[in-house]
């Protein structure tokens, strides 16, 4: 039963006369019945009963022409939202951001041309830690977030793309001695105190760091704190140090410094989503992205 078939039935049905609903739907009567003709046919069922003053619906009939608009309008209605939801114009597309990243040079200008391009997309955004981003993922309350890559590492689930590398630093009171450093070596850290924030929220971040100290025979005094606001306000203290990145937003404080650490390694910045996640603002957004940022390859400026 094709669909031009079902609103010939539609029509027939309310007109209860072949020549009316011919002459409504703009066919010649022979043409409208060899169509009721057919669907009968294919439903292997009488649809009308022909009689001298018009037509008259059979019980399959009625059946059919009760249930087959509003069928009829679902199907319109599931088509349209198809053709605009892959086009853009509507739908919802939540990103998290890692709380501590400074976005300002990859996204700002993304997301500044993705509402200009989409505004029918109701585009949420939120910072959260590297454990709440993984779990809200996780849980489809977001639907791209933009993390450390070795916070990913245990979730094979996942599409992860790399945006650019970032680099081991130090984390240092303005007053501190090794502040005003260029580059400060991992020897220059045996005496520092550091404060931590809890393996709980960075697990991967954590064993990272405890495996630098190992390799390098530090073994300094810690503060264990919940969350990265805590670890600023013991570093406004002047007594702690943390590792942080340069890509952080604290680069923008006034009362610390970031100095990059000598003979670390390089770690991935990236966005990713899950794989079942079938949200087409995903790839209209990650278009945006790419077309934004086609000048950085394989993370790195050319």
């Amino acid at each position: 039963m094709t669909l031009n078939q079902m609103k010939y039935f539609i029509t027939s049905a309310e007109c209860l006369s072949f020549t009316e609903a011919a002459k409504c739907l703009f066919l010649t009567q022979p043409a409208l019945s060899r169509q009721i003709a057919a669907m009968e046919q294919e439903l292997n069922t009488k649809l009308f009963v022909r009689e001298k003053n018009g037509l008259k619906l059979t019980p399959g009939g009625s059946l059919l022409y009760n249930r087959l608009p509003d069928i009829l309008k679902e199907y319109e209605q599931l088509i349209e939202q198809t053709r605009t939801a892959n086009i853009g114009y509507e739908g919802a597309l939540h990103i998290g951001f890692l709380d501590v990243y400074d976005n300002s040079r990859y996204f700002t200008n993304v997301i500044r041309k993705f509402i200009d391009k989409y505004p029918g997309i109701d585009l949420h955004m939120r910072r959260a830690s590297t454990k709440e981003l993984a779990e809200q993922i996780q849980e489809k309350k977001l639907d791209l977030i933009v993390t450390y890559g070795f916070s990913l590492m245990d979730q094979p689930d996942m599409v992860v793309t790399t945006i650019h590398k970032f680099h081991s630093c130090l984390m240092l009171p303005k007053q501190h001695p090794l502040a005003q450093k260029e580059r400060i070596s991992l020897n220059e850290l045996k005496s520092e105190a550091f404060v931590m924030v809890h393996q709980k929220e960075s697990r991967e971040g954590n064993r990272y760091i405890q495996y630098v100290f190992e390799k390098n025979n530090i073994f300094p005094d810690t503060m264990i704190v919940d969350k990265m606001d805590d670890v600023m306000l013991w570093m406004e203290l002047g007594s702690y140090v943390a590792f942080t990145t340069d890509v952080t937003t604290e680069k923008s404080n006034d009362a610390v410094r970031i100095v990059p650490v000598e003979g670390l390694e390089e770690h991935d910045m990236v966005i990713a989503w899950k794989k079942e996640n079938y949200n087409p603002s995903i790839s209209m957004f990650m278009e945006m992205y790419e077309k934004e940022n086609r000048r950085y390859c394989g993370g790195e400026d050319q």
